[in-house]
């Protein structure tokens, strides 16, 4: 199956997170959409004997924003969301919770993957990636005869 990351195994504590999330915005006031840090868009992962597919997460960026790279093995996904608010414009903010800036996601492909004809299509805010498999990596369906 796919690997998240090349090297570092994910652990996630969602309790801890969300717990540390709570109190920063009730403690600070600090607000997720003004942060340019670098996000990790929702990510499914589906395969079949052809091919893996991959789907991103990446609500309200273009396609003009959007970079796919295959290498060594590693497809890496960069977008970014550009703040579209007119700053000119006498306009108090009470609430600001759109995420803009950038997000990427790498993820390592296992050995079977082929690089060649790899295929990208937007749509409706999600980016979805097929990667095929090798040719010699799939089932070779044997015909059994009678004697």
């Amino acid at each position: 199956m796919l690997k998240n990351q090349c090297n570092l195994p994910q652990i996630r504590d969602p309790f801890g997170s969300l717990f540390s999330r709570l109190l920063q915005d009730s403690i600070d006031g600090s607000d997720s959409s003004r942060s340019t840090a670098r996000t990790t868009p929702r990510t499914n992962i589906a395969e079949n004997d052809t091919a893996y597919e991959l789907s991103y997460e990446l609500p309200g960026v273009t396609e003009q924003d959007i970079n796919v790279q295959l290498q060594d093995k590693t497809l890496t996904v960069t977008a970014e969301r550009k703040d579209a608010r007119d700053q000119t414009k006498d306009t108090r903010w009470h609430r600001l919770e759109h995420r803009y800036g950038q997000y990427s996601r790498a993820i390592c492909l296992p050995v079977d993957a082929d690089g060649e004809g790899v295929e990208a299509v937007y749509e409706a805010g999600v980016l979805t990636v097929t990667v095929p498999k090798r040719a010699e990596a799939q089932p070779a369906k044997i015909t059994v005869r009678k004697a």
